[in-house]
């Protein structure tokens, strides 16, 4: 399937979806004052179960909401309803790998500056036990200039829109090493390999 249809899909059953809790949300206390069921604890309890569905309602679209845009070798970038625009100059970025595939994808950032970012993290051993396929590529980097600190970060939210953040990497990130991974997923995001 391309990914721009399955971008679609995916909006329109996220839509869905949220339709649907919502209208759960109106009718529950509309069937608790017709029925006549006011006593405090079918109350309390209809209170209980909307808060959940406002929570599954904000976790999910928190799972699937990316922003990205990219102008003057900077990309910015927002995972999420609540989280904070990250920044990330593209010249400085030196390695880029993703994990998994499809809605799991997991875009792996490694760059040498930070700027303006509070989710770039140093790179020690835990985040190398934790993806050993950058392992090789990241110590050849790190032979070639010793003394440099590199940073990382990970994307793990925004369902299939992260094929279109890679993409993007993809044509600014132009320094960048891609992974055999990454590339396999390029070739997703631009349509050229379907899955």
């Amino acid at each position: 399937m391309n990914i721009y249809q399955a971008i679609k899909k995916e909006k329109s059953h996220l839509k869905i979806l949220i339709i649907t809790m919502v209208i759960i949300l109106i009718i529950l206390p509309i069937v608790l004052m017709i029925t006549g069921l006011t006593t405090m604890f079918y109350i309390s309890y209809v209170i209980f179960i909307d808060l959940l569905i406002v929570i599954a309602i904000i976790i999910k679209m928190n799972f699937y909401r990316v922003e990205y845009r990219c102008s003057n070798n900077r990309l910015t970038f927002k995972v999420g309803i609540f989280a904070k625009e990250h920044l990330i100059i593209c010249d400085k970025v030196t390695l880029v790998h993703t994990n998994k595939s499809d809605y799991d994808l997991e875009i792996v950032l490694i760059t040498s500056v930070i700027f303006k970012n509070k989710g770039l993290r140093p790179i020690d051993n835990n985040f190398l036990k934790r993806y050993p396929q950058i392992v090789d590529e990241y110590t050849d980097i790190k032979q070639q200039n010793k003394k440099r600190d590199y940073y990382f970060q990970v994307i793990k939210r925004g369902g299939l829109k992260k094929y279109l953040l890679l993409d993007s990497i993809y044509k600014n990130c132009v320094k960048a090493i891609y992974t055999d991974e990454s590339i396999q997923n390029i070739k997703i995001a631009r349509g050229q390999l379907i899955v």
